[in-house]
């Protein structure tokens, strides 16, 4: 697939298609595999092994703990396990379109570049973060680490904006 297309006889039909990086996606994936794990350990200690049938707080304390943390720690660790598995599902469908008409990800709504007032490149070196700014303090944060094709990106980006680099 070819993400950066430029249009015969100069008709401004360029753009740049760039995909969401897998590499957060994978991280969140570890942790929620960890997490759900772990969950999943407590609910076959506490329920399936059935170690713990008649423990009471006044007796034994260590044991109560020992219960307490196997019985809770069955929806907590898979109640937390979910949230970074919901973010990773949901940053694999990100997608990014820069054209003629302005910058946006699919299915929402794009920003004309005529509405871009400057480029914010102070941490582009450091971090590979492009920031545009628009009207009414509204920031499109553009990050090398969540977007494939970055270079190309920021190229067309800086070839429609002019960018305002503060001093450092």
């Amino acid at each position: 697939m070819n993400n950066v297309s430029d249009a015969p006889d100069g008709q401004g039909q360029e753009r740049v298609v760039c995909p969401s990086s897998h590499e957060r996606a994978v991280r969140l994936f570890i942790v929620a595999g960890i997490l759900i794990g772990f969950g999943v350990y407590c609910f076959v200690d506490a329920f399936v092994r059935g170690k713990y049938p008649h423990v009471r707080l006044s007796e034994d304390l260590n044991g109560w703990a020992e219960w307490a943390f196997n019985f809770f720690g069955t929806f907590v660790f898979t109640g937390l396990g979910v949230i970074p598995l919901v973010i990773a599902i949901a940053s694999l469908n990100h997608t990014m379109i820069a054209d003629a008409e302005g910058i946006g990800y699919v299915g929402k709504t794009k920003t004309p570049w005529s509405s871009v007032v400057s480029l914010d490149a102070s941490q582009l070196q450091k971090k590979q973060i492009l920031s545009l700014e628009c009207p009414g303090g509204r920031r499109i944060k553009l990050d090398g680490y969540k977007l494939r094709n970055f270079k190309e990106l920021v190229a067309f980006v800086e070839r429609r904006v002019s960018p305002s680099r503060p001093e450092s």
